[in-house]
């Protein structure tokens, strides 16, 4: 019997989370040919999600939780997922159901009889989306898969199911500031695409909002490109080049013609518009010495405060 082990993320999901295994176990009792096990990850949850985990717990053998000393953020949480899995297969989901489990079965197909290392998810379109956002995530998709190596299709989602080997491939890398759907695209493997239209979440609030897209998106361009740093350069060469041919322009008409350089107007452009550029070269550079000075540090990726695998290993030595 192949075993699935499902990782989930979870942030203040304590309206949501014992809906959340209720339903998905709805559709692991029509799949008998697999055993399933759930790794529910607190990331370091303001309400009651811990409590919530230790009663799913007690009430089904077959989930364990792992639990933040604080917030480490999502990508943390899969990191962890990921490194406590043991399965064949290996499902990375969220617990607001807009990753519908229905689509286990035929996520195992494609793994199991279609010959794909990886079937992954992505949205055709979601329900209350704002205009503004859509475009925000096609630039994104866009701009990602031109200035990167990894190309992933609009829409992609974490939402998988990958074989042992594409698990153990992902947790070689152990970067601390880490984008798993570059990494996920990264790795390669044999990858099949299924599509579906995501809806709102039935139970909870979202904790993602613009700010924090915006971030996710620069995090995942400077994670796996150095196609910025390359503009700053290419910016400076050109502006380079212009101002030597303006230099010699101006040299030309005020000592063959008498024409008189143009005053304060031309300067102040000139200061304000090489100051711009500047500022936004420093940046850029900043956000790359920032993730070396991150990555130096060598500090965990999270830190476990409390765990029910803990019990699993103290049984074992029993």
């Amino acid at each position: 019997m192949k075993t699935i082990d499902l990782i989930v993320p979870c942030y203040n999901e304590e309206e949501g989370l014992e809906h959340f295994v209720l339903e998905t176990n709805k559709v692991i009792d029509s799949m008998p040919e697999y055993s399933f096990r759930y790794i529910l990850v607190n990331d370091g949850s303001k309400d009651k999600t811990y409590l919530v985990m230790k009663k799913l717990a007690k009430q089904f053998s077959n989930v364990k939780y792992i639990s933040f000393s604080r917030n480490f953020g999502k990508e943390a949480a899969m990191y962890a997922g990921l490194q406590h899995s043991t399965a064949d297969y290996v499902v990375v989901m969220d617990a607001d159901l807009q990753h519908p489990p229905t689509l286990f079965p035929q996520m195992a197909d494609a793994l199991e009889n279609e010959g794909y290392d990886v079937c992954a998810t992505k949205r055709d379109e979601r329900e209350g989306e704002s205009k503004f956002r859509g475009i925000f995530s096609k630039m994104f998709f866009a701009l990602s898969n031109k200035l990167t190596d990894t190309k992933m299709p609009y829409g992609a989602m974490d939402f998988r199911m990958m074989k042992r080997q594409v698990v153990d491939s992902i947790l070689e890398l152990a970067e601390v500031q880490r984008f798993s759907k570059g990494i996920f695209s990264w790795v390669g493997f044999n990858t099949k695409w299924i599509s579906f239209k995501t809806v709102d979440r039935q139970l909870g609030q979202t904790t993602w909002k613009f700010s924090s897209l915006f971030r996710y998106a620069i995090d995942g361009i400077t994670c796996f490109s150095v196609a910025p740093l390359r503009f700053t350069a290419v910016m400076g060469a050109i502006i380079f080049v212009i101002s030597l041919i303006y230099i010699m322009i101006t040299l030309v008409q005020t000592l063959f013609f008498g024409i008189t350089t143009p005053g304060y107007v031309t300067t102040l452009c000139a200061v304000l518009f090489l100051g711009g550029i500047t500022e936004m070269s420093i940046g850029i550079l900043g956000e790359y010495i920032g993730r070396i000075y991150m990555e130096t540090k060598d500090r965990p990726i999270y830190i476990t405060k409390f765990s029910n695998f803990e019990d699993e290993n103290n049984e074992e030595k029993e």
